[in-house]
């Protein structure tokens, strides 16, 4: 049995070494993982705000409370969503590992979510500091945000496992799977809050799994209350989920060799 210390020991060299393949010969390096998501917010912003005029219950009127708020949510899907189509093709991309060499197979999903990490820190940090930018200030409520954010990576790290086992089976995921994306960031409190979508609406975004850390993050940030309860039985059934993915994925783990 590896203790926690041991993943993460085996798992970092294998993240920093994609990290640093992933941005290799670019002329921004590591600030893509800033960027992409940066260009993406004045879009949306350009488009719901600037376009519809969407304003953002609670917040000011100004475009920025918008886009503040709106990249809150947007940094939860979009690093969810890397993880989800990254891991569903994690066993083929790493095939010598699997069929060549005696490998803890779990650990690369480990290293998957570690990336995420580094990209969720630095997105946050820039998100913080243009609340301090535009004048909000600091908010008491920041200390939650660590803990959030380890709440949604036990949540990768389960979808990885579940999507690393099963797509190694099931190859047609890796092409179903962007596009089901696509249309779910628009069925996930993203540009909007939770208490402005439809009825009809508000039983899927219950469902979502992504909602209550999008929900708390935002909360964390701009200074309204965290439920704590609500998120310490939100955390206990993601590691519930976490602890089932990994059954699943050594269940299906002897498989993995003969199908690549």
């Amino acid at each position: 049995m590896r203790s926690t210390a041991d993943v993460l020991a085996l798992a970092w060299p294998l993240a920093k070494r994609d990290l640093l393949a992933r941005y290799r010969g670019s002329l921004a390096g590591l600030g893509w993982a800033l960027l992409v998501p940066l260009a993406m917010l004045v879009l949306y912003t350009l488009v719901f705000q600037g376009v519809f005029k969407a304003r953002w219950p609670g917040a000011g009127q100004g475009g920025s409370d918008y886009a503040l708020h709106m990249f809150a949510g947007l940094m939860v899907f979009t690093a969810t969503a890397d993880v989800a189509v990254r891991a569903v093709r994690l066993m083929i991309d790493h095939a010598n590992l699997v069929k060549r060499v005696v490998f803890p197979l779990d650990v690369l999903a480990v290293a998957l979510v570690m990336q995420s990490a580094v990209h969720a820190a630095l997105q946050t940090l820039v998100l913080m500091a243009l609340v301090l930018a535009l004048g909000e200030g600091a908010r008491a409520g920041w200390w939650w945000l660590p803990a959030i954010w380890l709440w949604v990576l036990v949540l990768q790290l389960g979808l990885a496992w579940l999507l690393a086992a099963t797509g190694c089976y099931v190859r047609d995921l890796q092409h179903l799977l962007p596009p089901l994306i696509g249309g779910l960031i628009f069925l996930s409190p993203v540009f909007y809050a939770v208490d402005s979508a439809p009825e009809a609406l508000r039983w899927l975004l219950a469902l979502n799994p992504l909602t209550m850390p999008m929900q708390a993050m935002r909360a964390a940030l701009f200074g309204t209350a965290v439920d704590s309860v609500a998120v310490g039985w939100a955390v206990l059934l993601a590691v519930a989920f976490a602890l089932l993915s990994r059954w699943w994925f050594e269940r299906l783990r002897p498989g993995f060799a003969d199908l690549l």
